[in-house]
């Protein structure tokens, strides 16, 4: 599987279609997606949902590792989140980069920006190559 076609497949994900999170970048060993600020991802109080955070920081993840061995799928295993500001604007960004990779796993290291370039939440996640597509 190439990267272009990583990428169409993202595109496409139902849940991540669902949630309005879209791919910006994808490399190998890396991803960025984003998602708009709207008012259905927020609590009381006009912040973002820490689900909604750490949603886009998994599925940024996840990309990554997908794309450091193309061709298997992945379902994560950890999530580790440290929320550091709230995020009262977009777009919501999540820069994700592998640092590590065995033959089963990958750890992967995610930033989530606010719209004004703030950094929001640091992420370390933990994917599993669950075999071929």
């Amino acid at each position: 599987m190439s990267l272009d076609a990583l990428k169409e497949v993202l595109e496409n994900d139902p849940f991540l279609k669902y949630l309005g999170i879209k791919v910006k970048s994808i490399l190998e060993g890396s991803c960025e997606l984003y998602m708009e600020f709207r008012p259905e991802i927020t609590r009381f109080g006009g912040f973002v949902n820490g689900g909604a955070i750490a949603t886009i920081a998994d599925a940024a993840g996840g990309c990554a590792a997908l794309t450091s061995n193309l061709g298997y799928n992945e379902v994560t295993v950890d999530l580790e989140v440290t929320y550091l500001r709230p995020i009262t604007e977009g777009p919501i960004k999540a820069r994700s980069k592998i640092i590590k990779r065995g033959k089963n796993l990958a750890y992967a290291l995610i930033e989530v920006y606010d719209g004004k370039e703030n950094l929001c939440s640091i992420v370390k996640g933990t994917y599993f190559y669950t075999g071929r597509f």
